[in-house]
């Protein structure tokens, strides 16, 4: 399924741009918050789109609930972080949520590997799901 790869990919470099914009916001105070919220929402809808993808997989499953417990997060703490720890301490916050981010990228690049190496391996596939029935 290409549709896997090339969504990991755009998701990948779409995240990269909103960690980039990010970090410009933080360190630099330049202030392209509306793209960086694009962003985040699409490497957001990758994410539940990836994991619903898996939960069709025999293999990725788990990684597919995963995928989909975790991309509500990414919205929810972006757009509530400005309330949360305010004051000196809110650069703890502005870390956690580039973590959150940081992970969800991880994730899309954990899912697209694994799918990747199931597809080229039936072998794998097969060791996977003996292991799970």
């Amino acid at each position: 399924m290409i549709a896997v790869q090339i969504t990991r990919w755009v998701a990948s470099i779409i995240g990269l741009g909103a960690l980039l914009l990010g970090l410009a916001f933080w360190l630099f105070h330049i202030d392209l918050l509306n793209v960086h919220m694009l962003f985040g929402f699409i490497v957001t809808l990758s994410l539940l789109g990836l994991g619903i993808a898996m939960l069709f997989s025999r293999g990725l499953r788990l990684l597919g609930i995963i995928s989909i417990i975790y991309a509500p997060i990414l919205p929810i703490f972006g757009m509530t972080q400005d309330r949360l720890l305010i004051g000196d301490l809110h650069w703890l916050i502005r870390v956690a949520h580039m973590l959150v981010g940081i992970g969800a990228l991880v994730l899309i690049g954990l899912i697209g590997t694994r799918y990747q190496a199931l597809k080229r391996n039936p072998t794998l596939k097969a060791s996977l799901s003996s292991e799970k029935g």
